[in-house]
């Protein structure tokens, strides 16, 4: 579980605060986005998290634990994390090696982690990319080494930043459901992301920041189809709303239900009525 009481933090005491009086709870095994326009407050969020900042004022706890005085090596073997841009954190000389890193430093043997290595390229369909070097691959093909690589060291808890971005429709697809995958063991997952048709099809729930300040937390459809939130917290329309929201200014009978089945079944019963 994760918890935020009544958390502050700036990075010049003086200055602007970029997060204000957050408070929150992640329960174990929830899949969560956290979204929001540039500069809000989201990277500084999830820097509370593993430790790499602590809280000017109120407290973070892991598991009803404190974090503040843990040390950042204690809380890597907790929360990982796959930051946004790849190139921050690949830098062996093959993917094979990249993949292992981790579980060597845990102390894993090497026919234990190079068997481990296997099943997480297979995972993300990587197989193809184990003896290359990670810096020569496409920005796509490195953001998934990059969370392959997170997810070999066994966390609890998971934080992924833009883990959508530079992947075509079946990688998303395959990320989405592992994601779920990984839920149903207990591993807590969290994802800032401009994605926000990725995260109707595969994130439960999503928090909205505002300034520092949470201004949104509940279920991403319920979120996704608030047009007031959606345009005051600058997030991008989804494609499904857009489309239905079309289909609205031609055909007055249509009904607004934000989901995919509902959508096709409106569709179907429209060109019916348009035959007859």
């Amino acid at each position: 579980m994760i918890e935020f009481k009544s958390v502050s933090f700036s990075y010049d005491k003086k200055g602007r605060s970029i997060l204000n009086d957050i408070n929150l709870t992640i329960n174990k095994g929830e899949l969560v986005a956290i979204v929001g326009k540039n500069g809000v407050g989201k990277t500084t969020l999830i820097k509370h998290i593993n430790g790499l900042l602590k809280p000017l004022v109120g407290e973070v706890f892991i598991n009803g634990e404190n974090i503040h005085k843990k040390r950042l090596s204690e809380m890597a073997t907790i929360v990982g994390l796959a930051f946004q841009n790849p190139n921050h954190q690949l830098f062996a000389e093959t993917v094979q090696k990249e993949l292992e890193f981790g579980p060597k430093n845990l102390g894993m043997k090497e026919e234990e982690r190079k068997k481990l290595s296997y099943v997480m390229a297979e995972q993300f369909h990587i197989t193809h990319l184990l003896e290359k070097n990670p810096l020569e691959l496409s920005g796509g093909e490195r953001r998934l080494v990059a969370i392959a690589s997170v997810l070999t060291m066994d966390q609890q808890i998971l934080v992924l930043d833009e883990p959508s971005f530079g992947q075509d429709y079946h990688q998303k697809s395959r990320l989405g459901n592992y994601l779920h995958e990984l839920t149903r063991k207990g591993i807590t997952v969290l994802i800032v992301t401009h994605d926000i048709d990725f995260i109707l099809e595969f994130i439960p729930r999503t928090i909205v920041l505002q300034d520092g300040r949470i201004v949104a937390d509940d279920q991403s459809k319920n979120i996704l189809i608030n047009k007031l939130i959606v345009e005051e917290s600058d997030l991008d329309t989804p494609i499904l709303l857009d489309l239905q929201e079309e289909l609205m200014k031609n055909f007055v009978n249509f009904d607004l239900h934000f989901d995919e089945s509902s959508l096709y079944e409106n569709i179907k019963h429209l060109l019916i009525q348009q035959r007859e």
